[in-house]
């Protein structure tokens, strides 16, 4: 056990915002969260799954809602106890922890709020060790457990439970419920004990969050070559630098869409990146270089600031970065999950270094 304080948010919402590959939404509005939460209630324990009774019920924690909505309206202080009363009247027992489900600049973080607020260690585990747009794409429903039930909490009281025979029909309830709920909801998803966090989940998955974050802080903006130290530590490469030529984007179900067209600073070469809140796929003069699952990431080469793709102008110089994901995801059960297919892009899995 070791304890999250003031000192620590920095670098993991750093570190989130590269797991959170383009999206994840603004980490701004957690980040102040997350703050003023230690400051009034003290450091979260952060816990390894083994430091708890494996029995006991965790409460997963994430936000559900469209990135535009994100920025404009946010949790209150009061979601965090309704969504533990809900969780614990529906399945009966007390939660022992606090259980992140991804990597996001809003979803690392507003684990630890919620377990602030709580009084309750936060587990240092997660389901995706990146951040997918959808709860169905998780280490939890590839080991074949149900997403269900979903638990939903909003700022003005409602609250719903839902459940479904499978995964994409609970989903599509979710997406249902957020309209009424002002697009922002909290959420819980999976019926989850401490053992099975322990046997599926990515384990120290915030404590290396931070640890990235760090890194990346300590690299000075500029070339390519200085972030060499950063690459090795991500097992990633820099596949592309240039000026964003074109951007669209538009909001489609719930979700940011779009293209990111980018041009190499001699114009020789050219750079298309498709993205759905998070970044999908990298095509380089047509041919598919990088694909989901793994990571994808532009840099501004003057700041050094990881852009997130509704935040990308044209004209900006930038790095991109493409990283190797959890070996969880390149298993064939992983690329029909979240491969490109899973998007509705008709390509195979290309990973880096391919």
């Amino acid at each position: 056990m070791r304890l999250f304080g003031p000192e620590d948010v920095d670098d993991l919402a750093l570190g989130a915002l590269f797991h959170g590959s383009g999206g994840g939404g603004d980490p701004y509005l957690p980040r102040q969260m997350l703050h003023a939460a230690l400051d009034r209630h003290g450091p979260v324990r952060l816990v390894d799954a083994e430091e708890l009774d494996p029995d006991g019920l965790v409460l997963p924690v994430v936000t559900a809602g469209a990135p535009h909505s994100l920025i404009e309206k946010f949790h209150g202080t009061a979601e965090a106890a309704a969504l533990r009363a809900a969780l614990e009247a529906h399945a009966g027992r007390p939660v022992v922890g606090v259980l992140p489900i991804q990597l996001g600049p809003v979803n690392a973080l507003m684990p630890l709020v919620v377990a602030a607020q709580l009084g309750l260690p936060c587990l240092d585990v997660d389901g995706m060790r990146r951040t997918f747009p959808k709860l169905e794409m998780t280490v939890f429903a590839l080991a074949g457990l149900p997403i269900s039930p979903i638990i939903l909490v909003d700022s003005a009281g409602s609250s719903a439970v839902l459940t479904a025979a499978d995964n994409n029909t609970v989903s599509s309830l979710l997406r249902s419920c957020l309209p009424s709920m002002g697009l922002v909801a909290m959420c819980s998803a999976y019926l989850l004990n401490v053992g099975q966090c322990a046997e599926i989940g990515s384990r120290q998955a915030l404590t290396r969050c931070a640890e990235l974050g760090a890194v990346l802080r300590s690299v000075a903006p500029g070339p390519a070559e200085n972030y060499a130290g950063f690459l090795e530590r991500c097992d990633g490469r820099i596949i592309f630098s240039g000026v964003v030529h074109e951007v669209v984007q538009s909001l489609d179900g719930g979700f940011a869409r779009g293209t990111l067209s980018l041009e190499s600073t001699d114009g020789t070469r050219s750079l298309r990146i498709d993205f759905q809140s998070e970044n999908l796929v990298a095509t380089e003069d047509g041919v598919p270089v990088v694909t989901v699952p793994d990571l994808i990431n532009l840099v501004d080469v003057d700041s050094g600031f990881l852009l997130q793709s509704p935040d990308v102008v044209v004209g900006q110089q930038v790095h991109v970065i493409a990283s190797r994901v959890d070996p969880h995801w390149h298993t064939p059960a992983g690329h029909a999950c979240a491969g490109p297919r899973a998007f509705g892009i008709d390509l195979d899995v290309v990973p880096v270094c391919a």
